[in-house]
């Protein structure tokens, strides 16, 4: 019986990584650049534009990153609350996709978007999978990363966008180099409900019903900008405690 288990374990532990070979051999057939896993993705970006007889450039001069953190991170993986073990992670937040290896010399590998998928890394960052409406009628599974805990949840979408570089027209112009912007937009998760956060002061009572009052008090008093991550953080864990 517990060879049995052991077996399911492994089974679904496969379910939820995967792997970068395998993974990248089909995405080939689908597309040339729809790759699942981003080990190469400067790679991937430089080609694309070379082929394309856009420009000629260094990915090393490009301001930003396509990445949370540069490094990868020790953390442990989580499935529905059960410990599939600990590994290296890096949020690749331009490809809203987390890699993950077994140790540093491992390939890279990445985790499929399931529910119920929590990492918890070493610096304490917690990032977890969520579906989420897009609009009526479509919806998303995303990576979203904990800011604070609590009956009310707050979370951030975390995004970069690429912008290529370019070269000077004239002489008398600077070339523009490539930059990874970075976007972020907050959720809320309260009883299951994942709903995006409203940017309006006079939207919260609307939104929570039951503690709108007390926010807007709290955002009045102490000059909250609902924007903001730091003062966003602030609030919640106002309302929280």
């Amino acid at each position: 019986m517990k060879h049995l288990q052991n077996c399911i374990s492994l089974l679904v532990l496969i379910g939820i990584l995967a792997s970068h070979t395998t993974l990248s051999a089909q995405a080939t057939v689908k597309s040339r650049h729809n790759f699942e896993s981003t080990s190469q993705i400067m790679d991937i970006i430089e080609s694309k534009l070379l082929e394309e007889k856009k420009i000629v450039y260094d990915m090393r001069d490009v301001i930003g990153s396509p990445y949370l953190t540069e490094e990868f991170v020790k953390g442990t993986l989580f499935l529905n609350e059960k410990n599939y073990g600990d590994y290296l992670f890096r949020y690749n937040i331009f490809r809203d996709e987390v890699e993950f290896k077994k140790d540093t010399y491992a390939p890279i590998e990445s985790v499929k978007k399931i529910e119920g998928i929590l990492i918890e890394l070493d610096d304490n960052t917690k990032i977890s999978v969520h579906t989420l409406t897009i609009d009526t009628n479509t919806y998303e599974r995303k990576f979203l990363v904990e800011l604070v805990e609590g009956n009310y949840q707050l979370n951030k979408l975390v995004r970069a966008k690429f912008t290529a570089p370019k070269k000077a027209e004239t002489s008398l112009a600077a070339d523009v180099k490539g930059k990874f912007t970075k976007i972020e937009e907050f959720y809320v998760i309260n009883e299951d409900k994942v709903e995006k956060l409203v940017n309006r002061k006079k939207d919260l009572k609307k939104q929570f019903p039951d503690e709108g009052e007390k926010m807007m008090a709290f955002v009045n008093k102490e000059k909250i900008n609902l924007k903001k991550e730091d003062d966003l953080k602030k609030l919640f864990q106002y309302i929280n405690n």
